[in-house]
C-alpha cells in the first residue's frame, strides 16, 4: 500500500475539532483513505521529512484566495518550517481542489522584494527549495473529489458539516440557495451519477438576503423554500433529501470579514431571521412530496432557542465545531446516528 502525507503549503492543518478549515483537511484525507491509500495528515506541521512518504496531497485550505498571505510576513510568519519541509518533498503531488499555485514565483518575489528593501528574513525562508516547488507547479495533478461515490452531499461551506464515509461533498463556499437555484441545481451534480443526494443550501440566505432583499421577509422564506423544494424534486435522482437550516446565534458572536456582506456580519434582527429559518422547514416539510426533509438541529439550541456557541468553531466563525458534525467528526470508525450521536 502506497504511503501518502497531507498537508497544506504555509499554515498547517489544525488538529483542534473546533476548526472549520481544518476540518476540510480531515475530511480530504478520509475520502482518500477510502480509495486505500495509507495517509498521514500533518496536523501543526509536526512531520519534518516528507520523503519517508511516496505521495503527498496538497490542501491549499478552505480559505486559499489566491495570493500568498502569510500573517506576519517573512519575519514573523511562524509556520515556516512547514513551508521549508513541504517544498523538500520529491515524490509525486496531487493538488486538491485546484490547480497547483505558483507558489515558487510567490516566495521568490517576496524574498527578493524583502532583500532589496533590507527587511529582516526568517533563515527558514532561505531553505525553501524553489525548483522544487516548480518541479510540483508543472507535475502536479489535479483531484477535485478524491472518492467519487453515489452518495453526494451539495451545498455551501456549511455542507462540509454532512460527511461521512462512503458520502462525496461537492461544497461551493459562499454559494447563496437562490444562487444555486439560478445555475441550477443539475450544475452541481453534472460531474456525479448519485442515486442519493442531500442538499444543504439556505443558512447564508438567511443571514443575508431575505431581511434584505425587497418585500415581506416571511414571503420572501416562502417563495425560496418553493423553489428550492421544485428544483430538488425535479433532479433525475433517485432519493432526494435536504437538510433544515442551523438555527441563529445570538447577535454577540463575533464573525470575520469574509462572512460580512454589504460590510454587516447579518441582516434583519435576530427574531425575524429565527422567523424564516422557522417558516423555511415550516414550508419544505408541508409542501415536499418526493424529497425527504432532515430534522437534526434540535440538540444545537440553548434555553433562548439560539445556536450555542459551545457547538460552533472557535473562537469565532459562523460554521460547526467539527465535534459536532451530526453523522462523523473524524474519530468514529464508522457512522454514527442522530439520534445516537445527541443522545
Amino acid at each position: 500500500m502506497k504511503k501518502a502525507i497531507l498537508n497544506c503549503p504555509f499554515r498547517p492543518i489544525s488538529s483542534r475539532m473546533e476548526s472549520h478549515r481544518g476540518a476540510q483537511g480531515v475530511i480530504y484525507a478520509d475520502m482518500i483513505k477510502q480509495t486505500g491509500v495509507d495517509i498521514s495528515i500533518n496536523f501543526s506541521g509536526k512531520i519534518e521529512d516528507h520523503n519517508q512518504y511516496d505521495e503527498m496531497y496538497v490542501y491549499h485550505g478552505n480559505d486559499w484566495s489566491g495570493g500568498m498571505n502569510i500573517f506576519g510576513g517573512l519575519k514573523g510568519f511562524p509556520h515556516v518550517a512547514n513551508t521549508r519541509n513541504f517544498s523538500k518533498f520529491k515524490g509525486k503531488v496531487y493538488s486538491l481542489g485546484i490547480e497547483f499555485p505558483p507558489y515558487h514565483e510567490m516566495i521568490q518575489e517576496r524574498i527578493s522584494k524583502a532583500k532589496e528593501q533590507g527587511d529582516e528574513i526568517k533563515p527558514e525562508w532561505l531553505e525553501v527549495d524553489i525548483d522544487n516547488l516548480k518541479r510540483m507547479y508543472k507535475t502536479a495533478e489535479v483531484v477535485t473529489h478524491p472518492n467519487k461515490t453515489n452518495k453526494l452531499v451539495i451545498g455551501d461551506s456549511h455542507s462540509i458539516c454532512m460527511y461521512r464515509p462512503e458520502w462525496t461533498i461537492n461544497s461551493v463556499p459562499f454559494k447563496t440557495l437562490n444562487g444555486a437555484l439560478c445555475d441550477g441545481l443539475d450544475t452541481y451534480i453534472k460531474d456525479f451519477s448519485p442515486d442519493h443526494l442531500e442538499c444543504y443550501f439556505g443558512n447564508i440566505d438567511i443571514r443575508h438576503h431575505v431581511c434584505h432583499i425587497e418585500g415581506d421577509h416571511i414571503q420572501n422564506t416562502i417563495d425560496l423554500a418553493e423553489r428550492y423544494i421544485i428544483a430538488v424534486e425535479a433532479l433525475p435522482v433517485k432519493n432526494v433529501s435536504i437538510y433544515e437550516l442551523l438555527p441563529i446565534e445570538d447577535i454577540s458572536r463575533k464573525l470575520p470579514k469574509s462572512g460580512y456582506y454589504k460590510n454587516q456580519p447579518f441582516w434583519g434582527t435576530w427574531e425575524q431571521r429565527n422567523q424564516a429559518r422557522l417558516k423555511f422547514r415550516e414550508v419544505l416539510e408541508e409542501r415536499a412530496k418526493r424529497g425527504k426533509i432532515i430534522r437534526w438541529v434540535d440538540s444545537l439550541t440553548n434555553r433562548n432557542g439560539q445556536l450555542d456557541f459551545h457547538f460552533m468553531e472557535k473562537p469565532q466563525s459562523v460554521h460547526l465545531s467539527r465535534k459536532y458534525y451530526p453523522h462523523w467528526n473524524g474519530e468514529e470508525k464508522s457512522e454514527t446516528s442522530l439520534e445516537e450521536f445527541f443522545s
